[in-house]
C-alpha cells in the first residue's frame, strides 16, 4: 500500500509537469500574433488571459494521454534504473500489481479527457471566439474614436468625423483602401454603421449617401461612383492567428451541434467525418486506458537503454498511435467500414500489444526492449511480404 502511494506521488509530479509544459508550448504557438495587439494596440491583459485559458481545452485532448504515457514510462524507468524494480522482484512481488496504481491514475486521466472533449472543449471554443471578437474590436477601434486617422487594419486607413455611441452611428466616414497594389480606392460617406461577423471575422461598413473613387493602375482607369447604400468589407482573420479557420470545426462541437451538422450534411464524406468525430469524443480519452498495459513493460524493461529512452519511447508511441488513427480513418472512408469500429480499433490494437508484452514482465531478459521491438517489426514485415 505504501509503495502504491509512493508511486502515485511520483507519477502525479511528472504528469503535472509534462502536462503543463506540453500544453504551454502548444497554446503559445497559437497565440503568437496576439503579442502585437498587447504591445501596439493596447489590448488588456484580462482579454489575453481569457484567450489563453479558452485555448487550453483543444490541446488537452492530446496532451492528457501523452503526459500520462510519458509520466508512467519515465517513473517506471527510473525505478528500474535504480534497481527498485529488482528489489520488488526479490521480495516476491508480481510486477503486474504495478497496474493497480497506474490504472487508478489512468481512470482519472480518462475521466478528465471525457469531460474535456464532451463538455469543456465545446464551451471554450465558443468563448474563445467571443473573446477574439472583442479583442479585434479593441484592436481596430473604429467605432469609439472620432477625428482620428486609424490604420490598425493593414493597408486601410479609416477616418470618422463623429461617433454616436448610443445609436452606434458613424458620421463623416472616409476609407482609403490600398490592400491591392494595383488598385487604389477611396470611399466617402455621410454616415453608416460598423459590425463584425463572429463566424467569418468579416468587418462590415454599411455606408449611406456617399461616393467611391477607384483608380486601376494597370489600365490607368479612373472610376467615380455615387451610391445611396454600399457595404464595404474587410477580413480581419489575418490580424490574429486563427489557423485559417473561423467557423467551428467538428472536434469543437458538442453532440447537439454535431447532430445538427450531420442532418445538414449532403456528401457521404462529410457525414462519415461527423460520425467519426462523435465516436472520437470517446475513443481519444479512452486511449489512456489502452496505454496502461503497454506502459508497464515499456517502463520496467528499459534499464540498460539510457535515461532519456523513456521520453523517446513515449514520443514514438504517441506518434505511432495518431498515425494509426489517421490510417484507420482513411481506410474507413475508402471501405465504408463502421465508424465505431474504425475509431476504437487503434485502442484495441494498442491494448492487445500491451497485453502481449505484459506476459513475461516478471522474467529477467538480456534482450533490450529496442531489440525486441526490432524483432517484432522484422517479423511483421516478412509476414506482410
Amino acid at each position: 500500500m505504501k509503495f502504491n502511494i509512493y508511486l502515485l506521488k511520483e507519477l502525479s509530479y511528472i504528469l503535472l509537469l509534462s502536462l503543463g509544459i506540453l500544453t504551454f508550448i502548444l497554446v503559445i504557438s497559437r497565440l503568437g500574433k496576439i503579442a502585437d495587439l498587447v504591445i501596439n494596440k493596447g489590448v488588456g491583459l484580462r482579454d489575453i488571459l481569457f484567450l489563453v485559458a479558452f485555448s487550453i481545452p483543444p490541446y488537452l485532448t492530446f496532451t492528457l494521454p501523452m503526459a500520462f504515457l510519458l509520466s508512467v514510462i519515465v517513473v517506471l524507468g527510473r525505478l528500474s534504473t535504480e534497481n527498485e524494480v529488482l528489489v520488488l522482484k526479490a521480495s516476491g512481488v508480481n510486477l503486474k500489481w504495478l497496474l493497480v496504481p497506474i490504472a487508478a491514475l489512468g481512470l482519472v486521466i480518462t475521466t478528465c479527457g471525457l469531460a474535456n472533449t464532451n463538455y469543456l472543449l465545446p464551451q471554450c471554443s465558443g468563448k474563445f471566439r467571443e473573446t477574439l471578437i472583442n479583442v479585434i474590436k479593441k484592436g481596430i477601434s473604429v467605432d469609439d474614436k472620432e477625428g482620428v486617422f486609424n490604420d490598425s487594419v493593414p493597408g486601410v486607413v479609416i477616418y470618422i468625423n463623429k461617433v454616436d455611441t448610443q445609436k452606434r452611428l458613424l458620421t463623416g466616414i472616409v476609407v482609403s483602401d490600398d490592400r491591392d497594389k494595383n488598385i487604389k480606392q477611396t470611399i466617402a460617406a455621410e454616415n453608416g454603421y460598423v459590425n463584425i461577423d463572429p463566424d467569418t471575422f468579416e468587418l462590415y461598413f454599411m455606408l449611406r449617401n456617399g461616393s467611391l473613387h477607384r483608380w486601376e493602375k494597370v489600365t490607368d482607369t479612373y472610376r467615380n461612383v455615387h451610391f445611396q447604400d454600399y457595404t464595404f468589407t474587410m477580413n480581419l482573420s489575418d490580424m490574429i492567428q486563427t489557423g485559417g479557420v473561423t467557423r467551428k470545426l467538428p472536434y469543437e462541437m458538442d453532440h447537439k451541434e454535431l447532430k445538427k451538422s450531420l442532418a445538414k450534411a449532403t456528401s457521404h464524406n462529410d457525414r462519415y467525418d461527423l460520425i467519426l468525430e462523435i465516436y472520437k469524443k470517446f475513443s481519444l480519452p479512452l486511449s489512456s486506458l489502452a496505454f496502461i498495459f503497454l506502459t508497464v513493460p515499456l517502463g520496467v524493461k528499459r534499464k540498460a537503454e539510457g535515461k532519456f529512452s523513456g521520453a523517446l519511447y513515449s514520443l514514438f508511441l504517441f506518434i505511432f498511435y495518431y498515425i494509426l488513427m489517421a490510417v484507420m480513418d482513411s481506410l474507413g472512408k475508402n471501405t465504408n467500414a463502421p465508424p465505431g469500429i474504425i475509431t476504437f480499433l487503434p485502442n484495441i490494437m494498442i491494448t492487445a500489444f500491451g497485453l502481449y508484452m505484459l506476459r513475461n514482465i516478471n522474467k529477467e531478459e538480456h534482450v533490450t526492449l529496442y531489440q525486441r521491438l526490432k524483432f517484432i517489426w522484422v517479423y511483421c514485415s516478412e509476414k506482410i511480404k
